[in-house]
């Protein structure tokens, strides 16, 4: 367990920098037995085993011991750092016939659980819960998979004074005259949906967009 908690310092130091979501979930039988599993997504790190961050789960046992973990390149982690979270399994290793409850803490961005046998999808926030039943030492393998929102295709509204750009992190956004002269400063895009205000520039003028390889014409 020293070496789960060491990793997950790391891990949470390292995240607050770089991390496009996080998560860590608590599961317990509503008595006594508890499990902690931690996830990260990161770009700069793989969806193989990275030494020093991902952490190998290490079984609980006993009479109460429940287990939960992630499933990433055929390794068991309690500690799951990578650079994409959709479609990631879980398993869950019951003890006891009873209900079992999953709390979630420390969630960045949009995380959501599937649950196979319910199949439903629930959208994790800080401090929500999700709670399930269980037969008695069950294996869940295959039950709930964490994932998130497929990222919005790349795109741009023109309402008004404001130019809406859809699913374009990470690029930027020009803004030109007509003849190709700069009209307002370049936009570098940092979120999934992000607005520009455009009021600057001229009433019933065109102007140029220049984004994602394309030009696009509006008129102000």
């Amino acid at each position: 367990m020293a070496v789960v908690a060491m990793c997950a310092m790391t891990l949470a130091a390292s995240a607050a920098q770089t991390a496009k979501a996080k998560i860590v979930i608590a599961a317990t039988d509503n008595s006594t037995g508890t499990d902690n599993l931690y996830v990260v997504e990161d770009d700069a790190y793989s969806a193989a085993y990275d030494d020093g961050m991902d952490a190998m789960k290490i079984m609980n046992d006993g009479a109460n011991a429940i287990n939960l973990y992630a499933v990433l390149g055929g390794n068991n982690l309690q500690v799951c750092v990578t650079n994409d979270i959709a479609n990631l399994p879980l398993t869950f290793k019951a003890a006891s016939a009873t209900s079992y409850t999953m709390t979630f803490s420390k969630v960045t961005g949009t995380v959501k659980l599937y649950d196979a046998v319910e199949n439903t999808t629930t959208t994790l926030a800080n401090n929500g819960t999700y709670t399930f039943n269980c037969a008695a030492n069950a294996t869940l393998a295959d039950r709930f998979v964490i994932n998130r929102p497929a990222p919005a295709a790349p795109g741009i509204c023109h309402y008004g004074d404001v130019l809406q750009v859809t699913g374009s992190n990470g690029m930027t956004v020009q803004i030109n005259n007509m003849d190709d002269t700069q009209a307002i400063a370049p936009v570098a895009i940092t979120s999934d949906s992000q607005d520009i205000d455009i009021s600057a520039l001229t009433a019933d003028t065109q102007y140029k967009v220049v984004w994602n390889s394309q030009t696009l014409i509006i008129r102000k």
